[in-house]
């Protein structure tokens, strides 16, 4: 069965608390884009999901994102915790968003933020290091994309599925 409607692949970076400073988006390799600072807004991100059937993350993004913004996507979309699709669909010893993207082939050229999650925080208040958290987020989307593409072939999943998994 074929994919009908647009995808979003969103990954979001948050202070603990649930401050977000940065959400990551992508439709496809090549067309993606982040929200920070000015234009980190509600209106913004509506905006990113216009004509937009399915949301796809990983972990708890959205419901960081729906607090954040009260906002109700999972009424609204196809939200796909992929974290939640993988662990019913792979059999691994780690989900770690890293140990998954290594099994799978997919190499990162941001990889200081994986080691150390919380240097995260501190890096963003400095603005001669964002360059680097940004790559690292734009990283994170585009592979969650990658990711998903080549699990949901290999394990040919369908929309059905999808529905049946989706956040609720």
């Amino acid at each position: 069965m074929a994919f009908t409607g647009r995808s979003i692949y969103i990954d979001a970076e948050w202070y603990i608390g649930g401050h977000i400073f940065l959400i990551g988006y992508a439709y496809s390799k090549y067309e993606f884009g982040q929200l920070y600072d000015g234009a980190l807004t509600k209106e913004q991100f509506l905006k990113k999901l216009r004509n937009v059937k399915y949301i796809f993350f990983y972990g708890p993004d959205i419901g960081i994102i729906e607090k954040y913004f009260d906002i109700d996507l999972r009424n609204r979309y196809i939200c796909v915790n992929l974290l939640r699709i993988f662990r019913k669909v792979l059999q691994l010893t780690s989900f770690k968003l890293a140990h998954v993207e290594q099994k799978f082939g997919i190499v990162r050229k941001q990889v200081e933020y994986k080691k150390n999650i919380f240097a995260i925080f501190n890096d963003w208040k400095k603005h001669d290091k964002r360059k680097r958290i940004l790559k690292y987020n734009e990283e994170d989307v585009i592979n969650l994309l990658r990711l998903w593409r080549k699990v949901r072939s290999r394990n040919k999943i369908t929309n059905y599925y999808l529905i049946q998994n989706q956040l609720k």
